[in-house]
């Protein structure tokens, strides 16, 4: 058995950025992956988008600005650049690497971290509290600590189960939306569209980008609307589309009532305006008769397909499997300020296996940085 004043269970960010800010050096950070921070390779599309110019509690699921005013997106990017980090945001307030390259992170913090503390490429088995400790149990080794910090992300119910601690239900979130009869969209990505949930729990809206895929939709617009569906534990309800939100019902009628001089078929009648299989989707929904010249439209036909513009609509039934992060975890009105649990002593959660999820745009990194800070700091 190896014996620790502190064993940090995880070592994704808030666990690297929790040994990396630890006074007391006699910890053991115990991970199944065989490099530190190996996850952040695939965080922003390989890039790593570190952090936000712009964090507030308003981008995530419950207010944290108290745990971001003890460190924040500036004091984030402090602490890399003394690592040796160069940063540049772009347009979105987005923070990455100036190599972008996510490798560029997971080796500044590597270097970092000294090896005699990493136990990696080792799985746990079980995690204990007993006799004043903690005993955790890798498919290599034992450990024995009087301090545990469950850092291990989300879905981490097993670990959270043994050592009997209260949590909130995991479920996927920042994930793409199944959605009814998408099929002929396949492949159709639709910029500058407003897009609108809806479920029993509430509405949200948000203009950007949707990519149609063979069942359903996806995009950063459509991951961050998953949350009013993944915070509630519920994936059903709807998708509405506003494909020309800048416009007014009263403008696209117009519009649309002067494209009845174009000498065409009614099946040609958005040509230029969308693409075919979008046209085709508005008829559809709108359930227009194409199999007459575009002058013979009635008015009611024109005004059917201006609300149908307006108001692309899909049903809701699931989502798909590759979520970015999980909602649900241990809820922060269960911790201390330090994020030490109030049930049991000297066990400490950060990251994302706390209840805390935010938006696209680095939010999430954040909270692992920010939260994995303040425990190293109150070990």
């Amino acid at each position: 058995m190896k014996n620790f004043d502190i064993i940090i269970l995880g070592c994704g960010a808030a666990g690297a950025m929790c040994a990396l800010t630890c006074k007391n050096k006699n910890f053991a950070v115990i991970d199944v992956a065989t490099k530190p921070a190996k996850k952040l390779l695939v965080t922003g599309n390989g890039r790593c988008n570190l952090t936000n110019t712009n964090v507030n509690s308003s981008f995530y699921n419950t207010d944290i600005d108290n745990y971001l005013k003890r460190f924040n997106n500036n004091q984030t990017l402090d602490f890399f650049e003394n690592l040796g980090l160069e940063t540049y945001a772009d347009e979105e307030g987005r923070v990455y690497p100036i190599s972008n390259s996510a490798k560029s992170v997971v080796d500044v913090i590597s270097q970092k971290l000294n090896p005699a503390n990493l136990f990696l490429g080792q799985k746990i088995v079980s995690v204990k509290k007993e006799n004043g400790g903690f005993v955790v149990e890798t498919d290599k080794d034992v450990f024995k600590s009087t301090k545990l910090v469950v850092t291990t992300g989300g879905n981490s119910f097993p670990i959270l189960d043994d050592l009997g601690a209260k949590y909130d239900k995991f479920t996927a979130s920042l994930v793409a939306l199944k959605a009814k009869n998408t099929r002929d969209l396949n492949g159709i990505k639709l910029s500058d569209v407003k897009v609108t949930v809806k479920n029993k729990f509430g509405t949200k809206s948000e203009v950007g980008e949707v990519l149609f895929k063979e069942e359903g939709v996806s995009g950063i617009v459509i991951f961050n609307l998953s949350t009013l569906f993944s915070r509630n534990k519920d994936f059903s309800g709807k998708i509405e589309i506003d494909l020309l939100p800048k416009l007014s019902e009263k403008e696209i009628f117009a519009k649309l009532i002067k494209r009845k001089n174009l000498a065409v078929y009614g099946d040609k009648f958005f040509v230029g305006m969308f693409q075919n299989a979008v046209a085709n989707e508005i008829f559809k929904q709108a359930k227009i008769n194409t199999n007459k010249t575009v002058k013979e439209f009635s008015d009611e036909e024109i005004d059917k397909m201006t609300k149908t513009i307006k108001n692309l609509s899909f049903d809701v039934f699931g989502r798909y499997e590759n979520n970015q992060v999980f909602s649900g975890g241990v809820k922060l009105e269960d911790l201390t300020q330090n994020l030490e649990s109030k049930q049991i002593k000297n066990l400490f959660f950060c990251g994302e296996i706390v209840d805390v999820d935010g938006v696209c745009g680095g939010y999430n990194l954040q909270w692992a940085w920010t939260s994995g800070h303040i425990v190293g700091e109150n070990l």
